[in-house]
């Protein structure tokens, strides 16, 4: 369900995030689908960059993808509410997404007014930080 009373406003709660969690008078349900099953959808088609940006969710997200299936190289994901309305912290998603072969990158420009830190992190497949000399070390080189 989505609230519509529940749209982010930075002189409220961050808690308060876009949607909510809450089954209101103002609420609408939707259909949501996993990610990868859009892409399936799609025939896997390579991602050159995702944006993922869904007010606290991200985490959960991530974690539902075969990431040896799925064709993704640069992903821009909101980490500055991580933790605040579901779990997952930021350093959960970074380790996480190292863990399944990317780079972490922090956005220079994008800064959180919620929790002073980067509101949004950015991840580099390897083979593609790699390619544009990102300096990421092969598996033979550690």
């Amino acid at each position: 369900k989505f609230d519509l009373n529940h749209i982010y406003d930075l002189t409220n709660n961050a808690t308060k995030a876009m949607g909510g969690i809450r089954d209101t008078e103002n609420s609408i349900e939707m259909q949501c689908l996993p990610l990868y099953s859009i892409l399936q959808a799609m025939g896997n088609p390579t991602v050159n960059y995702l944006s993922l940006d869904i007010e606290g969710a991200e985490l959960q997200v991530l974690l539902t993808l075969p990431w040896d299936k799925v064709d993704i190289e640069v992903l821009s994901v909101e980490t500055d509410l991580a933790g605040m309305v579901m779990e997952g912290s930021r350093e959960e998603i970074i380790e996480f997404m190292e863990s399944v072969g990317y780079t972490h990158r922090e956005h220079s420009s994008s800064w959180s007014h919620v929790n002073d830190m980067p509101k949004d992190d950015m991840f580099v497949r390897n083979d593609v930080a790699r390619k544009i000399g990102l300096g990421v070390k092969t598996k033979d080189e550690l």
